[in-house]
């Protein structure tokens, strides 16, 4: 009867499981780093010979090469991990957005949002070498999250919780883009604390010591200058040459790129669901219209553009280049078009969480720190060779604010939406999960 009553319970965690493990029943290790560079490694060395090599010549992820140098010798052994950590995501998303009284539904949701993610963005670079150096960090933030989030209700963390944080902030933080947001997580933290008059835990302490050091590792190491010399001169070699400007737009532009000008699912989701939500709690036309920016420009993309040939001049969609004319007035559009997305996003937010300030602003510098993540890669010269692997964070916490706003206004709106209305967005969503799982499992079968 218990085993029923868990798994009527956590049914779509286990939804989520099965999934993963049809993607890893198909994908094959045949392709990328995985074969072509890391398998090759151990050869009559030790793993602390290649750490210190790699350190002086390559990267700076010492934490996770430690785990993915021995690891890609046992696919098998990286499929079952692999598993548990992506079926495991919805779960620490759902625990960092519980609440008492939250139903089945938002379970749903959750997993939901987490099936949405291309996860075949995870074969870039080779399955074993991408998952462990993206997703796995990503599991890591998550957890390091959940015990703030412990922390600041006061609840107790146990040796092995605290054990298991540390260790995943010495994993986690190894990976650049996560240190970072790591960082404004944990000074956000800090503060809020202060606020409230809490001391914190010394936890608290000991995570930010280990980023910290993580960053200055980051900073420090010889390998990553050598890496984006030897990069540039085969992938970019005129990146030498740009200015900051120059990086910034090439980053903001392939953001634009990915998440609006290509019509991004999880986007168009979160930006519809923000401007239902605006015209639930407001019924203010003028309010809705404002918020609803981010869905007239990605209507913009996929109507108009379609529909009429000529805007395509207004409606253009960056290029994977290097070679931009700044003396022409639609280089700059996919910045403006950028910029006009995140100001909606931000009004629309400031409608929904305005009333508690502190929380508005929190999540303002939260997706601040996504969306820099993504931008920074414009200081990469491998920024176009990385395809989409390096926004999984971005993805992530648009799918955590959106997540966090229905929650709190879900209540109203089922008071409010009819439920045929509610029944078709349900529909709606399950037809862009099924369509991104169909997807990936193509994906997984021929990479």
């Amino acid at each position: 009867m218990k085993i029923k009553q868990f798994c009527r319970e956590n049914l779509p965690f286990i939804a989520v499981g099965i999934v993963a493990l049809l993607w890893h029943l198909v994908l094959k290790i045949s392709a990328g780093d995985d074969v072509v560079y890391f398998q090759t490694l151990m050869d009559g060395r030790s793993i602390f010979e290649i750490l210190a090599h790699r350190y002086a010549t390559w990267s700076s992820r010492l934490a996770i090469e430690f785990v993915l140098i021995p690891l890609v010798q046992c696919p098998p052994l990286w499929k079952i991990l692999d598993i548990i950590v992506y079926t495991s995501i919805p779960v620490l998303l759902y625990r960092l957005l519980w609440r008492e009284g939250q139903t089945l539904k938002m379970k749903w949701l959750v997993c939901g949002f987490v099936l949405l993610y291309p996860f075949s963005d995870m074969v870039s670079a080779g399955w074993i070498a991408t998952t462990t150096n993206y997703l796995w960090p990503l599991w890591c933030l998550l957890y390091l999250c959940l015990l703030l989030k412990r922390m600041a209700l006061g609840g107790g963390i146990r040796w092995y919780q605290a054990a298991a944080g540390i260790l995943a902030c010495i994993y986690g933080s190894s990976q650049e883009q996560v240190a970072a947001i790591l960082l404004v997580i944990l000074v956000l933290a800090v503060i809020s604390f202060h606020q409230r008059k809490q001391a914190g835990s010394p936890l608290l302490f000991v995570f930010a010591a280990i980023d910290i050091a993580s960053l200055t590792v980051i900073l420090l190491c010889p390998g990553n200058a050598v890496r984006s010399m030897q990069e540039a001169g085969g992938r970019m070699p005129e990146f030498v040459n740009f200015s900051v400007w120059e990086k910034v737009y090439m980053g903001a532009a392939n953001v634009e790129r990915i998440f609006i000008a290509g019509v991004n699912s999880i986007f168009l989701i979160v930006a519809v669901t923000l401007v239902v939500l605006v015209y639930v709690r407001t019924k203010d036309y003028r309010k809705t219209l404002l918020s609803g920016v981010p869905v007239l420009v990605l209507a913009g993309y996929a109507l108009i553009r379609t529909g009429h040939p000529w805007y395509e001049k207004i409606f253009i969609i960056p290029e994977q280049t290097a070679n931009w004319d700044f003396t022409a007035a639609e280089t700059y559009l996919p910045i403006l078009f950028l910029l006009a997305a995140a100001g909606g996003m931000a009004y629309a937010l400031f409608v929904l969480l305005g009333e508690r300030p502190a929380i508005y602003l929190n999540t303002l510098f939260l997706l601040a720190a996504g969306l820099a993540s993504g931008v920074v890669m414009g200081f990469s010269p491998t920024i176009y060779a990385s395809a989409g692997r390096p926004y999984i964070y971005l993805y992530f916490i648009l799918s955590g604010v959106c997540l966090y706003c229905l929650d709190r206004f879900g209540t109203q709106v089922c008071r409010e939406v009819s439920p045929v209305l509610r029944r078709l967005a349900a529909t709606g969503l399950l037809l862009f999960v099924l369509v991104n799982v169909a997807e990936v499992l193509w994906m997984c079968h021929i990479m």
